[in-house]
Formats: structure tokens, C-alpha cells, sequence
């Protein structure tokens, strides 16, 4: 029996039919791109007219659905596309990761497709290589203070990197190189903040033939933080606390030990 093809479901927000026609066609254009190599999911692709400074990610971010508690805060405008309402009026889940782009991001369609690229990307890490996925993220919860210490950017976080290598080669594809590069040029001269800025200046020196190696590339991210070794493990502990079912057999001293 031939597998059945699980397509993601895109959600776009918008008063506008017009303009939310145009962002789900963008938005299905990057799925497209991507082809079979899309996690195997039920992947929510929410694109939002609004913005909630209460989301961590500075553009848009992915999230593997866990429980319905994930949606009791600033994701409640989600909770009804992830947890429908059966007939018998209990919530059913129907999404297992999920998506999520600013209102700010979707106003430019390079943004939305450089964006959405970006978290389909760190779908697949999830999907393909979930271990690698859960050790990067880790760095995310970290104190600032050892991240500051030790000068941590995104670059230096191989997940990350990965995933700004992919939205870059997905929008030229898409579009071309000259018009990429001057959304990233007007991007740069907005300087949001020194990070934003730092970060989108990495973007423009990429090239869509760099790769990454995540297995040697998280080895080196380690080996960097080998001596914050309990502010790892405070990290998972947070992390197993929300998502045991990705980050419950994670175990901090066997992957040092690799090193």
C-alpha cells in the first residue's frame, strides 16, 4: 500500500483577501521547494497579521506541539487550529508541529519566504535528526551571562546556521540574488538592534553552496561550553519540563563525553 502523503496546512491571518491570498500563495511556493523532504508531520503554518512581543524569535519560530498548556499564553490565537473542538466539545489534537511567522514577517515576501524556509528547515532537523535538533536547542535556554562569556551568536550554533544556509538558498531560488540581497541590505539599515543587524550581515555573506556538518559542528559547540556543565543540565531539566517526549532521553554527560 502506497504511504499517504501528509501535506502541511497553511493559515494565513489577514482582513485582506487579497493580501491573504498573496501570502498563502508565497507561503505555498516555499512548501513546494522543499518537496519530500518536509517532515512526515501534520506541520500548522500560521502566518499572522499581528505581532506578540511575548514569542521568543525575532522573525517567526517552530514548535513541536507537546500539550495543550503550550497554548494557554501568547500562542492562544493558534489553539483552535492545533486543538479543534471535537463533537462532543473536547479538544482534539490535530497538528504535531507548528509554525509560526510575526505579522511584521509576512509583510514582505522575501521576509515570509526567507522566514518560512528557515523554520520548515529546523521541521526537518526535528524530524531527520532529532537528537542534534534537541542538544542545539539547548543553548537557547541558557544564561545570557555564559552566551555573553563565551560570545555565542547564532552562527556559532550549527542547527542555526543550517537554517539560515537554507532560507537564503530557498529565497534566491525563488526570487534571484540581487533581490535577496537588497531585502537584506534595507533589513541591515533598519538596525532593529547590534544582534539583528549582526545576524542579518551573516545572511548576506552566505553563499547557497555552504553546508554544514551538524554531527562535528555540535561537538565544537560543546566543547565550548564544557565547563558550564550544570547550566546545561538546568537547561534540559527546563527542557524535559515542557517536551519530555523530544528532550526525555537526552543525556548531557554521554554527549560530553563524545568530545
Amino acid at each position: 500500500m502506497a504511504e499517504i502523503e501528509v501535506l502541511p496546512k497553511v493559515e494565513v491571518r489577514s482582513r485582506d483577501s487579497a493580501v491573504k491570498k498573496q501570502r498563502e500563495t508565497a507561503a505555498w511556493r516555499v512548501i513546494k521547494y522543499f518537496g519530500k523532504t518536509l517532515p512526515p508531520s501534520r506541520l500548522l503554518c500560521f502566518l499572522d497579521d499581528d505581532d506578540s512581543s511575548n514569542l521568543r524569535g525575532e522573525r517567526g519560530l517552530y514548535k513541536p506541539i507537546c500539550n495543550i498548556a503550550d497554548f494557554d499564553g501568547p500562542l492562544s490565537r493558534v489553539r483552535d487550529w492545533v486543538y479543534p473542538s471535537d463533537r462532543y466539545g473536547s479538544p482534539t489534537r490535530v497538528i504535531d508541529d507548528l509554525i509560526y511567522l510575526h505579522g511584521r514577517t509576512c509583510a514582505d515576501e522575501v521576509g515570509l519566504t526567507m522566514t518560512l524556509a528557515h523554520e520548515v528547515q529546523h521541521a526537518i532537523q526535528h524530524s531527520s535528526v532529532r537528537e542534534l535538533w534537541a542538544v542545539n536547542s539547548l543553548v537557547h535556554q541558557l544564561p545570557s551571562e555564559v552566551c555573553n562569556t563565551l560570545k555565542l551568536e547564532w552562527a556559532d550554533i550549527p542547527i542555526e546556521r543550517e537554517a539560515r544556509i537554507v532560507e537564503r538558498r530557498a529565497a534566491v531560488h525563488l526570487f534571484d540574488e540581487k533581490r535577496v540581497t537588497n531585502y537584506i541590505d534595507k533589513k541591515i539599515q533598519e538596525h532593529v538592534s547590534d544582534g539583528d543587524v549582526a545576524d542579518w550581515k551573516f545572511l548576506r555573506n552566505l553563499k547557497s553552496s555552504d553546508s554544514v556538518d551538524l554531527v562535528s559542528g555540535t561537538l565544537v559547540l560543546f566543547k565550548r561550553l564544557e565547563l558550564y556543565r550544570s547550566e546545561l543540565e538546568d537547561a534540559l531539566q527546563i527542557a524535559k519540563r515542557e517536551n519530555d517526549e523530544d528532550f526525555g532521553d537526552i543525556d548531557i554527560d554521554a554527549f560530553l563525553n563524545q568530545l
